[in-house]
């Protein structure tokens, strides 16, 4: 990822549809530009600028080209940046980022820097929401845990976390309610 600077990374990271480019193209079979505005419901127009972005620090590869006429369409996948096979990940309906060992190490210093973001992020949000009149009514949390797990308990505990995340939206007690807020979570594992 040469071509693009940590602080371009973190806030190509920080862009809304980058999320939402990153589901919806997470087959191995990717998607065209037309099939992703449909899947994001971002405008075509508005798509280009982010996908060419997304190309340039490997978070999206074309998978395939098809010639449409006069015209070269290209399919475009995330999937090689899962640890999971595109079959598992397809399987989830949320926005969920759960990157590959491999794509990881080829970028450490960009997830770095995209996992600062994240926790200033939180860090901002935690302290905004402490210093309201009512913190004990506040919607935002952490939670700690130092477990002893065998290598396969680990690996076990990853996939029922994705697994959960993956069918949070789904599973809501309360699926009709006008009061939805966007929730984000961040899991981060080390020893």
């Amino acid at each position: 990822m040469s071509k693009n600077t940590l602080a371009q990374f973190a806030k190509l990271m920080a862009d809304p549809k980058v999320a939402a480019i990153l589901k919806a193209t997470k087959s191995k079979t990717g998607l065209t530009t037309k099939q992703i505005s449909a899947q994001t419901k971002i405008p075509n127009n508005q798509l280009y600028y982010t996908i060419n972005k997304m190309q340039d620090a490997d978070l999206l590869t074309i998978v395939n080209q098809v010639q449409v006429k006069n015209l070269t369409e290209n399919y475009y996948s995330s999937a090689h940046l899962s640890h999971e096979t595109p079959h598992d990940l397809d399987g989830l309906d949320t926005d969920l980022t759960d990157i590959s060992g491999t794509w990881t190490q080829a970028h450490v210093q960009q997830v770095l820097q995209w996992i600062m973001l994240l926790n200033h992020d939180f860090t901002e949000a935690y302290q905004e929401e402490m210093t309201r009149k009512q913190p004990d009514k506040s919607a935002i949390f952490f939670s700690n845990a130092i477990l002893n797990l065998s290598a396969v308990g680990e690996h076990q505990l990853r996939l029922d976390l994705t697994k959960l995340l993956g069918d949070a939206e789904k599973n809501d007690p309360d699926p009709q309610s006008t009061d939805k807020r966007q929730v984000k979570l961040l899991i981060e594992k080390w020893q």
